[in-house]
């Protein structure tokens, strides 16, 4: 039977056996070479002080009191997948797919790490020249890409991006492709920030030195601040950061997925006092549109970040390491949780 690699507890991967379901007539079925997965994303989906006892009402929008729909424990009895991304050949299509047929190479949005993906036609493209591990960067991107575009980030404007991690990388990327002035990158990782330069930042900052960081920024700008904070690390410290950071009637962008009631935030201070716009923006939380849909839809975004990836544009690949074998692919987890300093996003190569 096939492999595929899921959580079977906290922080613990293994190779499971899977059964393939009838191809559907709208599927694609191909045969995996590369896979990427999250890891933020699960590691705060699993933490218990996330949602604590409440359920999400899909009708009310609100979470509610109310018992669980699924175990959000990983276990062998209950496994979890987690991959996002995947690359591979054609192997079979159903009967109304167009796009592609056997034999091509493809990139599979939302395709998992397992030996075989089965996904709809509208989340497979022709990989073409593409680099498999550039190419699984796509889902990461989708969140980054809203993330600049949402906020509206343009030409000239100053652009802070706090948390590098992929999808922080990423924006930086796409906020200096889009023709921000300025780039601040803040992380306390060395190796991140060194990275962010590469990929366009025009400074970077250590959120845990001696300097106020958001002090700096200003001074950076000769008094106002950012005109758009970007906040991708996840933690309230860093949701913090962003909002200090921002100018008078900037905009906040909280992407990060945060876990717990929120600590060390004083909306009173410079949120209050610099009428700030904070946004979520689409590729976070819920599956509702874009803001600017149905101009913008998912398969325009999807399409739109394939062929700047193609232009190189967004080259990115440099985020994807380590690139691992099969029978080094069940500590990826744990790896993630405890070489965050060296790893923003992983691969699995088949």
């Amino acid at each position: 039977m096939p492999q595929r690699l899921a959580l079977i507890g906290d922080h613990a991967c293994a190779w499971l056996p899977y059964e393939e379901e009838p191809l559907q007539p709208s599927q694609v079925r191909l045969r995996t070479e590369y896979a990427s997965g999250k890891y933020g994303t699960w590691a705060a989906m699993l933490d218990p002080i996330t949602f604590g006892d409440k359920v999400f009402d899909p009708k009310t929008r609100l979470f509610v009191d109310g018992p669980p729909k699924r175990d959000r424990t990983a276990s062998r009895e209950h496994p979890m997948s987690f991959g996002t991304s995947a690359t591979g050949v054609v192997t079979d299509v159903g009967s109304a797919v167009k796009s592609v047929r056997p034999g091509d190479r493809v990139i599979a949005q939302w395709g998992d790490i397992r030996e075989s993906n089965t996904v709809d036609e509208h989340n497979v493209r022709l990989l073409g020249d593409l680099d498999p591990p550039l190419a699984l960067c796509v889902e990461a991107a989708f969140v980054s890409f809203h993330c600049v575009r949402e906020s509206q980030v343009r030409y000239g404007d100053v652009v802070v991006v706090v948390g590098l991690g992929a999808l922080g990388l990423i924006a930086v990327r796409i906020a200096q492709q889009a023709g921000a002035g300025q780039v601040i990158a803040i992380d306390p990782v060395a190796g991140r920030r060194r990275l962010a330069e590469q990929l366009g930042a025009t400074t970077t900052l250590d959120p845990t030195g001696s300097d106020d960081v958001a002090k700096i920024v200003h001074e950076f700008t000769g008094g106002p601040g950012a005109d758009v904070s970007i906040e991708l690390s996840g933690a309230y410290a860093g949701l913090a950061t962003a909002i200090r950071c921002t100018r008078m009637t900037g905009t906040v962008c909280s992407s990060g997925f945060y876990r717990g009631e929120a600590r060390g935030i004083y909306f009173g201070r410079e949120y209050h006092h610099n009428q700030l716009t904070m946004i979520v923006p689409h590729g976070c939380g819920g599956s509702g549109p874009a803001r600017d849909y149905p101009r913008w839809d998912d398969n325009r975004a999807f399409d739109a970040i394939l062929s700047m990836m193609r232009q190189g544009k967004m080259d990115v690949a440099a985020i994807v390491n380590p690139v691992v074998g099969v029978e080094d692919a069940p500590d990826i987890f744990r790896r993630m949780r405890d070489e965050s300093d060296q790893i923003a996003k992983f691969a699995v190569r088949f």
